[in-house]
């Protein structure tokens, strides 16, 4: 049977290698930035990161907003846009992981929306169909500089930000917050501990693993998925037992890259829309529910895929052998998740937009017993 498809996203920029963030100037002229506002937290801004970022501009009158916080909560992503604005910034360079990628996308949501972002954010439909206003040509470029081992953000038109008072996720999607251009630099993911190399890299294992049993799968997002998975199952173990081999840094990031491209294509699912709800409820890395929840999915999903993902029957075991050898929680209760709260985080994930794309309609019963093999 033959599927037809479109593919809506693509990298237009990468530039990939050890030393590569020296092509920061270069990329920001191209982009058409002069005045830019670098956005990081404080443990980039604190650490050798933003100096050798400030190093790469130097001669170019650039300003730092280091607040960037987990899950970007609204008051850090308003605080950017102030601080862009004194700045009279025409460009944004993002340092750090997938908060700081998200929070330099939303600073440029508020300032091209003139503070109102609600009619840019994304209002889903029951069938997973999205509704929201475009956003203005004005919107700052952004080149970003990925410093974790799986974001993928940089390579995304999506972001959120996080509505601490409601316990959720506000998400955006649009082509003008699609970055640039991205540095993947080996050299500066070395900076990254085990625990953050090891949750940030299995947010991209998920997405690999979704992308193959998506409803919306089709031949080049399988392509991606499969190569993603493979590179990140051989270095995501190196990179945190090791932090300075590079060549398994190497490996995380372009599996990163990959897996983001995959699921922009494909779409995540069940773990993705479980993983929004322990982000916006718990505030917790989206990696740690993403490491636990991916095999009770994958022995859910994979029996309802008509065409089988090669290597599909030992893939659960794969993912659990992976979280096995990582500094990651192995249960839910690990982390914190009381038992008493898992019916309410099934019902809130049935509501969230990403469940459209399971390859089969999913009950909540049956989200609550995912949930329940991994607590």
């Amino acid at each position: 049977m033959i599927r037809p498809f479109d593919v809506t996203n693509w990298p237009t920029r990468v530039s990939f290698g050890p030393g590569r963030l020296a092509a920061l100037p270069a990329l920001l002229d191209e982009a058409g930035v002069r005045r830019p506002l670098v956005v990081c937290g404080t443990t980039v801004a604190g650490g050798p990161i933003l100096a050798r970022v400030q190093a790469a501009l130097a001669g170019r009158p650039a300003a730092v907003y280091a607040g960037v916080a987990r899950h970007s909560p609204l008051p850090s992503v308003e605080a950017g846009a102030e601080a862009a604005a004194r700045h009279a910034a025409d460009g944004l360079v993002s340092a750090g992981g997938g908060s700081a990628i998200d929070t330099a996308k939303c600073v440029a949501v508020l300032l091209a929306a003139g503070g109102d972002w609600r009619p840019h954010a994304i209002r889903y439909g029951e069938t997973g169909s999205e509704a929201r206003r475009p956003l203005p040509p004005h919107t700052l470029p952004h080149i970003a500089v990925p410093t974790t081992a799986g974001s993928a953000s940089e390579v995304m038109p999506g972001a959120g930000f996080r509505d601490v008072a409601a316990g959720r996720r506000v998400l955006f999607r649009d082509v003008r917050l699609q970055p640039r251009a991205a540095v993947l630099d080996p050299e500066l993911a070395v900076f990254a501990d085990a625990d953050l190399t090891a949750a940030t890299g299995m947010t991209a294992v998920a997405r690999c693993v979704e992308a193959l049993y998506s409803k919306d799968r089709q031949p080049l997002s399988e392509a991606l998925a499969l190569q993603g998975l493979r590179l990140l199952r051989r270095g995501l173990p190196r990179a945190a037992a090791a932090p300075m081999d590079l060549a398994a840094r190497a490996d995380c990031q372009l599996g990163c890259l990959l897996s983001g491209v995959a699921a922009d294509n494909a779409m995540a699912s069940l773990v993705h829309a479980l993983g929004h709800v322990f982000g916006g409820r718990y505030g917790l890395p989206h990696g740690v529910p993403h490491a636990m929840l991916l095999a009770p999915a994958l022995r859910l999903l994979l029996p309802a895929l008509a065409e089988p993902v090669p290597g599909g029957e030992a893939l659960a075991d794969a993912v659990a052998a992976l979280l096995g050898v990582l500094p990651l929680p192995r249960r839910l209760r690990e982390a914190g998740i009381p038992a008493a709260d898992l019916p309410a985080i099934a019902a809130a994930a049935m509501r969230d937009h990403m469940m459209a794309y399971t390859p089969r309609p999913v009950t909540e019963a049956e989200v609550l017993a995912v949930l329940g093999a991994a607590w």
